[in-house]
């Protein structure tokens, strides 16, 4: 069935007889205005009688509240099309006699090929009216309003009772019979209205004309009596259609009530006791729906570029039953966690399993699935998309705002969260406050459904709103539907006016991402690292190695900040607004990605004990065990299998038996079942167990097939990301762990400019702490400051497939040098930072034993061989000095981190 294009009524049925008629009207005579059941006037509608002819839809069901001229529009259809049923010899005279009302409306001007419509089609059908506004009393029992709805069916059927029966068999005349008589059965009565279309299909041998008029009265009654009687009634309906599509008795069904799509609607059980009780949070749509409440736009208020209409109850029983039952029922259902979580989901925490979680257990309970109904697609569309704007409407922090015009047989929805508090203030409190725009989709799959929806409306203009030009940040969510399937993804928009805040003047030489960004800690923004990850595909594992304090470890800090979701709403509010503003964020596409992945780190840095096999093997595994303590806390331990528990206890208590090769692996595989995505995995410093005292092969084995087993061949890995200084341990081509892509300085195709300072961020660095550029006026140095900078801490190069970036900074020492020359333009104190940051022994060891040749001065060359074949004798000859005595011990203090 499909919902009509015809175009809205808006005559009231039944005028009020103390109110003055338009100005604008048309007196007609007393016979028309009776005959078509109106008071005063008559509004010329007759040009429906065409557009229902002409629209491609078998049934159409107009939905309107009560008062808006359906029954008029319904009785004019009736007296058009419907023959006389008495006497055929007589038809031609009975048509004449209706067909005086029509020849001064608009239809009579209206013509079918040559024919007008008057000839073509008044009076040329059996017309079935049946009108359920007071057709039989709901009693409190089903067996009594059985009994009213034969007595109902009793009279239909003898309102035809002079009609010509020749053309039925013996058996449906007498079946016709017992239904004039009121003595039948409850499976009789069930198919009492397709009969009756059959039989006068039968009987003038022409397909038949229903007119349906308040269809939905009986339901409407049923609210808080009887409801076996309502799912009766939805089977009388079903019955009637199902009978049509064996025998093709009707030619047109016109549907008229308040109820929107009767027999979808039906299908959802919505009105049930049951019903009600357990779905509380739509009864405010399905009042508004039946016409109990209506829209007041005598009270409409204009705040912030949105209008919120208030609503009117319509009768005193409403008002009682609202303030008895649904008052209580919408403060219980606030203080639903289940509820509560999924509202907080779509206004705060964009939790996307969350929403997706309780949008397929509200389908899967209100479908009503295996109905004998074929669902549109936007009948499902419309069914979600009640549920969510119904959901949003219990919160008391935001309004709900839909669109003015939409199109209904288009397959997107959309609907605007606005915080009260914008509404209220007309104000924008920035980075504090979003305004989330869902778009909902219907589409044969589901992921690529969110996609569309996340694409559409990319200028972001609500109802000729530019919602760029209005707020600082929008929250777009992508939801999309398959029948039971349901996918969500959303994606954060930044407004034309947004504007970074600015970072303090404060010193961060530290290694946490998010606490440098939460306390506003000077950072150079180096987000662009997370876009070429996601852009990225085809690649598994990443190894990057880097000099000691260049931002290895700031920088997988913030790439965990950026992907791993958080566990709860405190959580989620001291990190959702960490990269606003970076760069990152500048492509809306990239933002789909953050807070949605586990991320597995795991940091060998600690690794400060005796380099003997036993303690390494140790302190992984208590890595290993806090990352899975971390992530207990983290997920609903309780839906693992029983087995999955067993092992994750062992893994976590480092119980013996373990095998530590596939404990990561293992957690990958669990973390999966909760988040619906792959995990990331994220080593810091792995260099650290790899010892040049790990002697034993079995202890080394071990330790590599654990990079082996964790990086390669793991299908719940999205990307892995390992960090060091020195690349050793990992190799070896017999490593098994051969899968990855190296970055370093020597060859880094990837992140080049993603680690050190470049020559222009250094400016920016000066700039940003009034660092002059002026020469110095000592007679001893003539060069200025940034030249002093790049002998000093800007020696090094990476090369890439594109070119060589030269003069990268050392980040650390440039920030250390920056902590003691703030706002200085002359004297610089340029001083060895690097060196005394941490001990030496293995780089020296390493430097050492990699020297083609000593030298009595402490000076060597290392032979690095170039990787062209064609040139293997020619060497690249570095010098190192590498003398102990110019290497001081620096021990770190708590406050080396933080100036």
């Amino acid at each position: 069935m499909a919902e009509s294009k015809l175009k809205r009524v808006t005559e009231n049925e039944n005028q009020d007889s103390t109110a003055d008629p338009p100005n604008k009207k048309r007196k007609e005579s007393s016979d028309l205005l009776k005959k078509f059941n109106c008071e005063y006037f008559y509004i010329d509608k007759s040009l429906l009688i065409k557009e229902f002819l002409q629209d491609g839809s078998k049934i159409v069901c107009v939905t309107r509240p009560s008062g808006y001229g359906k029954t008029t529009n319904l009785t004019m259809l009736r007296y058009f099309f419907e023959m006389n049923y008495e006497n055929i010899k007589e038809n031609e005279f009975q048509n004449l006699q209706n067909k005086k009302y029509f020849e001064n409306l608009l239809i009579s001007k209206e013509k079918e090929d040559v024919q007008t419509y008057l000839d073509k089609y008044q009076g040329k059908y059996p017309v079935i009216y049946i009108d359920f506004s007071s057709a039989f009393k709901i009693e409190k029992t089903f067996e009594a309003t059985i009994e009213n709805f034969k007595s109902f069916i009793k009279k239909l059927f003898r309102s035809y009772k002079n009609i010509n029966l020749k053309n039925l068999d013996k058996y449906d005349k007498e079946q016709w019979e017992t239904f004039q008589s009121g003595i039948f059965s409850l499976y009789e009565l069930n198919e009492s209205i397709s009969f009756l279309c059959i039989s006068l299909n039968k009987a003038f041998n022409k397909k038949i004309i229903l007119l349906i008029d308040n269809h939905d009265s009986p339901i409407l009654n049923t609210i808080n009596t009887n409801n076996e009687f309502y799912k009766f009634y939805e089977e009388v309906f079903l019955e009637i259609f199902n009978q049509d599509k064996r025998h093709h008795y009707l030619f047109k069904t016109f549907i008229t009530g308040n109820l929107k799509k009767i027999p979808i609607l039906m299908n959802y059980e919505m009105l049930k006791k049951d019903y009600i009780e357990k779905h509380r949070e739509i009864i405010w749509t399905l009042l508004v729906e039946y016409g109990y409440l209506i829209y007041d736009y005598r009270t409409v208020t204009a705040k912030f570029d949105f209008k919120v209409v208030k609503l009117e109850i319509r009768t005193n029983d409403v008002s009682e039953f609202i303030k008895n039952k649904l008052s209580s029922w919408k403060q219980n259902l606030c203080k639903d966690e289940k509820i509560q979580n999924t509202i907080d989901s779509l206004t705060h925490n964009y939790d996307e399993e969350r929403i997706i979680e309780f949008l397929k257990d509200k389908i899967k309970s209100n479908l009503g699935y295996g109905t004998g109904y074929d669902y549109y697609n936007n009948e499902f569309l419309d069914k979600y998309y009640s549920i969510i704007y119904s959901l949003l409407s219990l919160s008391d922090e935001c309004e709900v705002v839909t669109k003015k015009i939409f199109n209904e047989n288009n397959n997107i929805r959309e609907l605007l969260i606005i915080p009260k508090d914008n509404l209220e203030t007309n104000t924008l409190n920035n980075n504090k406050t979003d305004i989330v725009y869902i778009i909902i989709n219907y589409s044969n799959i589901v992921e690529k459904g969110c996609i569309e929806a996340l694409d559409y409306n990319e200028n972001l203009v609500f109802d000729d709103i530019k919602l760029k030009e209005k707020y600082d940040k929008i929250i777009k969510f992508g939801i999309a539907f398959n029948e039971k399937i349901c996918d969500v993804i959303y994606e954060i928009n930044y407004g034309n006016c947004f504007k970074k805040k600015e970072m303090q003047k404060e010193i961060y030489t530290g290694e946490e991402f998010q606490y440098a960004s939460n306390k506003n800690c000077y950072l150079i923004d180096k987000t662009k690292m997370i876009s070429k990850l996601i852009n990225r595909k085809g690649i598994i594992a990443y190894l990057i190695t880097r000099p000691r304090r260049f931002g290895k470890s700031l920088n997988l800090s913030m790439i965990k900040e950026f992907f791993e979701k958080p566990i709860n709403e405190k959580e989620n509010e001291d990190k959702k607004f960490v990269f606003d503003g970076l760069e990152v964020s500048k492509d809306r596409k990239n933002m789909r990605h953050f807070h949605k992945y586990p991320v597995i780190f795991l940091n060998f840095k600690g690794n400060k004990r005796k380099e003997d096999n036993r303690s390494i093997i140790n302190f992984l595994k208590t890595e290993i065990s806090s990352v899975f303590n971390y992530y207990k806390k983290r997920i609903d331990f309780n839906k693992l299998s029983r087995d999955q528990q067993e092992e994750w206890n062992k893994i976590e208590q480092m119980s013996d038996g373990v095998i530590l090769q596939n404990t990561i692996k293992f957690l990958c595989t669990c973390l999966k079942e909760f988040y619906k995505r792959r995990c990331i995995i994220l080593i810091d410093e792995y260099d650290k167990i790899f010892s040049e005292k790990l002697k034993s092969e079995s202890t080394f084995g071990t330790i590599q097939t654990f990079f082996s087993d964790t990086f390669k061949g793991n299908d719940y890995l999205r990307f892995g990301m390992v960090t060091g200084c020195l690349d050793i341990g990992l190799n070896e081509l017999n490593s098994g762990a051969n899968n990855f892509t190296k970055c370093s300085l020597l060859k880094d195709n990837y992140f080049s400019d993603c680690y050190g300072f470049t020559e222009d961020e250094l400016k920016n660095v000066l700039s940003n702490f009034n660092i002059s550029d002026s020469k110095e006026k000592s007679d001893d140095i003539e060069d200025g400051i940034k030249e002093r900078l790049k002998k000093k801490y800007g020696g090094y190069s990476c090369v890439s497939n594109i070119d060589i970036i030269k003069n990268i900074y050392n980040p650390y020492s440039i920030m250390k040098f920056v902590q003691k020359n703030k706002n200085k333009r002359d004297n610089f104190e340029l001083s060895n930072y690097w060196i005394y940051s941490e001990k030496n022994e293995k780089l020296k060891n390493l430097l050492k034993n990699s020297l083609v040749a000593e030298q009595e001065s402490g000076y060597g060359i290392i032979d690095i061989g170039f990787p062209n074949e064609k040139e293997k004798k020619k060497k690249c000859l570095i010098e190192m000095k590498v003398n102990d005595e110019n290497i001081k011990e620096y021990e770190d203090n708590e406050d080396d981190n933080k100036i």
